[in-house]
């Protein structure tokens, strides 16, 4: 009898513990859907969020639009990184909650080359149009704002369809990658796109005066499992701890 006694306290000063430990007993998976221009920022400090509240970032990464269409044909959520306009759509159809909206940072148009190949000078209009009048090839993206960005940016210097008669186009993923396997020579995507790929180099982003700026909001979805967990990963973006790691990945903290 005794020796049940001490088995039952037992028992119960573990339970006791385990539920005193932080995150031991609550952890939860947390559903990320996450726009590829914040991508190295969240694989850079998902660790650190994790070992801070014990919950685990389950994370999916793509292009804005493509994300918002998967969240359109049902795709399940807790967390969603994209443009503000796209935020702003599925707010309107009830996917994300109204209020949850968060911009988090911007970042703009960049260019890269193969890892080891010249750098060509992008510091002007005038160099940038030079070099990419004067590449065999241009991968860009088609299916994220990049792509209508870059196109912008091509009829202002005039070369539009010069560019786009010999361009890569890629629907979805990194350009950097098909720059990499040899199938163009310049890769022009989001700043933050560009350095997640190891084998590039990357030029520099476009100069001011054809610059444009991707914002990137999260959201919280209305069916998220936890919404305080949701909210708890978006505040966490937001620390000013925080804001270093996204500069030096190529965006600009908000």
């Amino acid at each position: 009898m005794i020796n049940a006694v001490k088995r039952l306290r037992s028992v119960c000063l573990l339970a006791v513990a385990t539920c005193l430990t932080p995150g031991a007993a609550w952890a939860a998976d947390i559903a990320v859907l996450c726009s590829q221009g914040l991508k190295t920022v969240v694989e850079d400090l998902a660790p650190q969020f994790e070992a801070q509240t014990g919950d685990h970032l389950v994370v999916a990464y793509d292009t804005s639009a493509l994300l918002k269409s998967q969240i359109e044909a049902g795709k399940p959520f807790d967390v969603v990184v994209l443009t503000p306009p796209l935020i702003t759509a599925l707010i309107q159809q009830g996917k994300v909650a109204d209020g949850s909206a968060t911009t988090l940072a911007r970042t703009g148009l960049g260019l890269a080359v193969k890892k080891g190949a010249v750098r060509p000078d992008i510091t002007t209009a005038e160099t940038l149009k030079h070099a990419l009048a004067s590449a065999g090839s241009v991968a860009y993206s088609t299916s994220g704002v990049s792509g209508s960005m870059f196109s912008a940016a091509l009829q202002k210097l005039g070369i539009a369809d010069e560019v786009k008669a010999k361009a890569k186009p890629v629907p979805n993923g990194l350009t950097g990658d098909v720059v990499v396997h040899g199938e163009a020579d310049l890769a022009v995507q989001l700043m933050p796109e560009l350095m997640s790929v190891s084998g590039v180099d990357v030029v520099g982003p476009f100069p001011a005066d054809l610059q444009s700026y991707v914002v990137l909001t999260g959201g919280v979805s209305t069916s998220a499992t936890d919404k305080a967990r949701a909210e708890a990963f978006l505040a966490f973006l937001k620390k000013p701890s925080v804001a270093a790691v996204i500069r030096q990945k190529g965006l600009e903290p908000s």
